[in-house]
């Protein structure tokens, strides 16, 4: 209002100095013509301001809008408008907003679902000790739902190591890094951990915890371990002894025929048995190269019955009985090397754990879809805790509880395994001590592809 009643009296007063230089005469006339000029230019002026007015409140009200992160639409102008440019830029700059909004939240929805599906344990722990944000990796590493909102770490993580490796870092400001165990369900489990101190200000810096599940590498290390060990003992045995009484036999003891006899079988003996190590090994080998699997129409029935005639010399050595039900027109699809193998190992072990006067039965069970041979003994049994490893390479099951003395290379069940995975087969093991030890080994009718 003010600004109108200024432009009002500087029109008015220009035009009274007008009319001071016209006649006297016509003093009146010009009076009213100045005054009244003035006050439609006044008028005029006014009617400019009120426009301009609303056309900078429309412009303030979508910049505000955009602030704020609303939509509004777009202002239109003409081109002709003098604020048409500036209408312009506004439109650009919201475009702008929302594309950099969509691809915000795109790339803010490809990130979360990246952590909720990602193996990797996630944390995040501001400088305050509390937790930003935390994957579903991680909360089962943990054994423990993480709420959402912002709540000190320690509610969650436990575990005295991995929290102790968490607050070196907060405190020392430096990254830590360390191997550690985790409880688990069924097993615990071997974790890399790692607790990332970074550092974005001077005072402001996050710790990201991340945690990789090695259990099963650790796992296969152990057991390359296990191998090494376990294969020089077993192949130092026989040939210690076997180095030994030769070196007996050449010292003398080859004049005495009693002595020369005795150790020359011991030698044979040993011989044989690494023989069979060997044998043994070499078949593991193979069996990680992938050998192709050759497939027939094998009359399983008299495989089975043949094989029980060849082990028969050691059954009877063993006291044990063998019971064939396999009926002899049994014809499937499978590899008849392989399951030879298998049949001889499984065979052998169910007589060479079975206890005096005991006995070894084998049947067959086919279905629409599979077939499958069973094999089940009276002997010593295994142990719960052994179940869990007895197809482990080399792992022998503690038998100390019958006074037994089985020799082996510790393979035979490794290789069965293998060899029935090959045949895309399972096999399952059922046992109980001083109760026997049913071994189930079942193949599909189909040939494995």
């Amino acid at each position: 209002m003010k600004r109108l009643l200024v432009v009002w009296l500087t029109v008015g007063l220009a035009n009274t100095l007008l009319v001071w230089l016209v006649r006297p005469s016509h003093l009146g006339i010009a009076l009213l013509i100045g005054w009244s000029v003035a006050l439609i230019e006044t008028a005029g002026v006014s009617a400019g301001f009120r426009w301009g007015d609303r056309r900078i409140g429309i412009l303030t009200k979508k910049v505000e809008g955009i602030r704020h992160e609303q939509t509004p639409a777009h202002v239109l102008l003409s081109p002709h408008d003098p604020f048409y440019q500036l209408a312009l830029q506004i439109n650009y700059l919201q475009t702008h907003q929302r594309k950099v909004q969509r691809k915000m939240a795109g790339q803010n929805q490809e990130f979360a679902t990246l952590l909720d599906y990602l193996p990797i344990g996630v944390m995040v722990i501001d400088r305050y000790r509390k937790v930003e944000l935390a994957n579903p990796a991680m909360e089962q590493f943990l054994q423990q739902q993480i709420s959402p909102r912002r709540h000190p770490f320690t509610q969650d993580v436990r575990q005295f190591e991995l929290a102790s490796l968490i607050n070196t870092a907060l405190s020392e400001s430096t990254t830590q890094h360390r191997v550690l165990k985790l409880p688990g369900t069924p097993n615990e489990r071997t974790v890399d951990a790692q607790a990332i101190y970074t550092e974005t200000s001077q005072d402001y810096f996050q710790v990201l915890v991340l945690l990789y599940d090695v259990t099963e590498v650790y796992a296969v290390e152990q057991m390359q371990a296990d191998f090494v060990s376990n294969a020089s003992h077993e192949l130092k045995t026989p040939v210690t002894a076997i180095s030994g009484f030769a070196k007996t036999l050449l010292a003398g003891a080859k004049d005495d025929p009693e002595k020369l006899t005795e150790f020359l079988e011991i030698i044979d003996q040993q011989s044989e048995r690494l023989v069979e190590l060997i044998n043994d090994v070499l078949t593991i080998s193979h069996l990680e190269a992938g050998n192709a699997v050759e497939l027939a129409q094998v009359p399983v029935g008299r495989q089975v019955d043949a094989q029980v005639s060849l082990l028969k010399p050691l059954a009877a050595v063993n006291h044990v009985t063998l019971i064939n039900h396999v009926p002899a027109d049994l014809v499937v699809a499978t590899d008849q090397h392989k399951f030879d193998q298998i049949l001889k190992n499984v065979l052998g072990n169910a007589i060479k754990y079975n206890r005096p006067d005991g006995h070894v039965t084998l049947t067959a069970e086919t279905t629409d879809k599979t077939w499958s041979l069973r094999v089940a003994d009276t002997g010593v049994g295994i142990s719960p805790q052994d179940q869990l490893r007895v197809f482990e390479r080399f792992y022998r099951a503690e038998v100390s509880h019958s006074n037994q003395r089985v020799s082996g290379s510790g393979l035979g069940l490794a290789i069965v395994r293998e060899l029935v995975q090959s045949l895309n087969g399972k096999i399952d093991l059922q046992s109980q001590l001083d109760q026997g030890t049913t071994v189930t080994l079942t193949f599909p009718l189909n040939a494995p592809s």
